[in-house]
């Protein structure tokens, strides 16, 4: 059943004129309005309606890739991602149009509709595997005569010029920021949801344990929770109820599941930092809603989106077509990371 944007506008108590302003990325809507718009939409597949868009030279494609969508439905990272892609769009003349593909859904209806009336796409790739780029060229997106720039992820499989956010140093660093507090060990709220932004992450906890010469002997104490702010929160307390014995520090997958597992931790007497220090990963709006506020690792979402539509235009100017194994200098571009310090974590002191 076709979602529409007055029955967005119902669900959330704004008018349709706003739900519209936010999808065609325009002026008269708050920041707050637009997310909360934006994360609606995606939860329920909602794809603006674009007959009477201009023509294809002039626009380019944001395609929210889904497959399940519990990583990317549960933060505003793609609409901040977003911002960026459309304020460099602007100072080249191109309007942003909004799509959602569903991995469930009919693949060659999708990737026709996604490559009409534009002269690129820009992919959020953060849910795709290869095995969704091997099904995606079978359904013909390789012999589409525009190019496409992946954000948010990588694949070695075809020539096709990627941006991403450094997962691995950015993981290293905040563990290493741990260690160098005196914690003994660093343990690992890890997402049961893989994808792999996170296994990148996973790698950069291993390697920072390694360099700090903690022996392989040692198990790295992994706490698997869920994606949602209610399953990690259910998730770590059961753990605890379960007569699980944290670790003084912790890095978390992401923001979302360092905050719910605070309040986890507190729930049940345990106090932060004090007792417990925890550094999370993306630096969301929630960093600074949690109490104490999330010291965390900072990825710079905006930049993501100016330097993808930057790589779109210059494969729109040289002539690029989506996907070559033929294509020579293909770019990866690895954006870096850095760690914004707040109060959730403090030095280990042995007396706790």
């Amino acid at each position: 059943m076709t979602v529409t944007a007055k029955e967005i506008a119902e669900k959330l108590g704004v008018s349709p004129a706003a739900v519209s302003l936010a999808m065609n990325g325009k002026p008269g809507v708050s920041v707050a309005t637009r997310e909360k718009i934006l994360a609606e939409a995606v939860r329920v597949g909602y794809a603006k309606q674009t007959e009477s868009a201009p023509t294809s030279a002039q626009n380019i494609r944001y395609v929210i890739f889904l497959d399940g969508g519990s990583t990317v439905k549960e933060t505003s990272f793609y609409s901040i991602v977003l911002q960026g892609i459309e304020s460099k769009a602007k100072a080249y003349g191109y309007n942003v149009l909004i799509s959602y593909f569903d991995a469930n859904g009919n693949w060659d209806e999708q990737i026709a509709s996604i490559c009409k009336d534009v002269a690129g796409l820009i992919v959020l790739a953060t849910e795709i595997e290869d095995r969704h780029i091997r099904k995606a060229i079978e359904h013909g997106l390789g012999k589409q005569p525009i190019p496409v720039v992946l954000v948010d992820n990588a694949t070695s499989m075809v020539d096709v010029d990627c941006v991403v956010t450094d997962n691995l140093g950015g993981a290293y660093h905040a563990v290493m920021y741990l260690l160098n507090k005196n914690h003994p060990d660093v343990g690992y709220l890890r997402s049961k949801s893989r994808i792999d932004s996170f296994d990148e992450r996973e790698s950069g906890v291993m390697k920072a344990r390694r360099k700090f010469g903690i022996s392989e002997h040692t198990p790295l104490q992994r706490i698997c929770v869920g994606i949602s702010s209610e399953d990690a929160f259910y998730d770590m307390a059961k753990w605890l109820d379960d007569g699980g014995k944290p670790l003084s520090a912790f890095f978390a997958d992401n923001d979302i599941i360092a905050a719910a597992c605070i309040r986890a931790f507190k729930s049940r007497g345990y106090r932060i930092p004090e007792d417990v220090s925890i550094v999370g990963f993306d630096d969301m709006p929630v960093c600074t809603m949690v109490d104490p506020p999330l010291t965390t690792i900072r990825v710079m979402k905006s930049l993501m989106g100016t330097t993808s539509m930057d790589l779109l235009y210059q494969r729109i100017q040289d002539g690029a077509h989506a996907l070559s194994d033929e294509r020579i200098g293909v770019l990866r571009t690895t954006i870096s990371t850095h760690l914004v310090e707040r109060e959730s974590a403090v030095s280990y002191h042995s007396e706790k």
